[in-house]
């Protein structure tokens, strides 16, 4: 029988690295925003000690660039020696962000911190009451782009005790930048019991037994990581088996709420306002909700507001977007920022368009328009025209599944944005057909 262990699997803490925020103008707010990633690794270190904890494993980017400040590698040593205080141990890789691992650290570190090595595969032996309880395989990056496929050599020993693989990766088999593997390669290392896999930004279950886990960032940092971020709590009995358990952390979150104004009777932008505002305090209720039964409560949420949808608002919209932007921006913001919990509304895009007739008596009253619809739910539905559809739209759009090796002035289309294309393109159509037809 082997000796119970429990452990938290987090990655990408990036320390050093602040939050995207539009229109930050006094100190209470940049200091809340500024904290935000210290915050969240503060709850974590409170975690550990609260659930008492064996461990902590860290699968990669700690720090935020190779180059580590001092403010962020003192504030690392200052938590590394409080959780030693508590006989707590740290077992971290260094990823792409932060390659090369200790060699870079500025300050000496605690002898409970152990970094993996980034010319070889370790294994770290985790004693626990004088016993072998658990083994630790993994291996750091060298540089921010790492080839080398070190999966290949996590090996155990044996299956007495749990075995875990620590590796920061996209995942991705053609991806030659971050370790290329696929989930199936994992999983034919039988002797691992549990990938603390990291660089992916959002939390997932790739597969139950053995475990496969992205933790996820410990604070998320720009719009486009949305929802809760925090960490892993794992226990593992005498048998070896674990139990998973996610544990938000952060104490700020982004969410973007996409409201679609087609169905809303709207005739003025104080009406609009009321919508927003009705819309604001709704997520804000939810966001309490979740509080209530989290040990670690979001005390800020940084909002984006996605306005779409065809309205007779669209002719307050169409010429002043910049300064109807603006001018809401600096109401919802006064407004809701000193309510738990804070609302700071990062941006509005405004995606509408005027008002058209119904689609089904523009069919009934001329088959062009049925035709029309007929061709765009073929293309939609057809994997060949839609790829011929994507060719057609020319190189800037080019898909990669790592948000890391994306470039500014390309797009990214998922099958959801395709259609959203498609199905703006025909109301632009309809719209120019009616008033030729006018």
């Amino acid at each position: 029988m082997s000796k119970p262990i429990k452990f938290i699997h987090t990655a990408d803490i990036h320390l050093g690295r602040e939050l995207s925020v539009n229109g930050l103008n006094h100190s209470e707010n940049e200091n809340l925003f500024r904290n935000a990633g210290k915050r969240a690794f503060e709850n974590l270190v409170e975690l550990a000690v609260s659930r008492e904890v064996d461990f902590i494993l860290i699968a990669g980017d700690l720090y935020d660039r190779e180059a580590r400040s001092v403010k962020a590698s003192r504030f690392f040593l200052e938590k590394a020696e409080e959780l030693q205080e508590k006989d707590i141990d740290l077992f971290l890789i260094s990823g792409n962000h932060d390659p090369a691992g200790v060699e870079n650290e500025i300050f000496e570190l605690p002898a409970n911190v152990h970094y993996f090595s980034s010319e070889e595969v370790e294994t770290f032996e985790y004693q626990k009451a004088g016993r072998l309880a658990a083994r630790i395989i993994g291996q750091s990056y060298r540089q921010k782009f790492e080839s080398r496929t070190m999966y290949n050599y996590y090996t155990a020993a044996d299956n007495s005790v749990f075995n875990i693989g620590l590796l920061h990766t996209a995942l991705t088999k053609d991806n030659s930048r971050y370790v290329p593997v696929n989930k199936g390669e994992l999983l034919s290392k039988k002797e691992i019991d549990y990938w603390a896999l990291g660089h992916i930004h959002q939390f997932e279950q790739l597969n139950k037994k053995p475990a496969v886990y992205f933790s996820g960032t410990l604070q998320a940092h720009n719009i486009s990581e949305e929802g809760q971020k925090g960490a892993i709590l794992v226990e593992v009995d005498s048998n070896l088996k674990s139990i998973e358990e996610f544990i938000p952390l952060a104490p700020v979150i982004y969410r973007q709420l996409e409201i679609d104004l087609t169905a809303e009777d709207l005739n003025n932008i104080s009406q609009l306002q009321s919508l927003l505002q009705q819309r604001i305090e709704e997520l804000r209720d939810k966001i309490n909700r979740q509080n209530k039964k989290q040990e670690f409560a979001a005390e800020a949420v940084i909002i984006r507001l996605l306005l779409k949808g065809r309205t007779e608002l669209h002719r307050h919209v169409e010429n002043n977007s910049e300064e109807l932007e603006e001018t809401l921006l600096a109401e919802f913001r006064r407004s809701n920022f000193n309510q738990s919990p804070g609302c700071w509304l990062h941006s509005i895009i405004f995606r509408t368009a005027k008002s058209l007739p119904e689609l089904a008596e523009l069919r009934n009253s001329n088959p062009l328009y049925k035709n029309l619809e007929a061709l765009i739910s073929d293309i939609l539905a057809e994997e060949e025209l839609n790829q011929e559809l994507l060719a057609e739209w020319g190189e800037i759009w080019q898909g990669t599944q790592d948000p890391e090796d994306r470039e500014n002035h390309k797009f990214y289309p998922d099958q959801k944005l395709q259609q959203e294309i498609m199905a703006e393109a025909k109301r632009i159509i309809i719209s120019e057909l009616i008033e030729d037809g006018d």
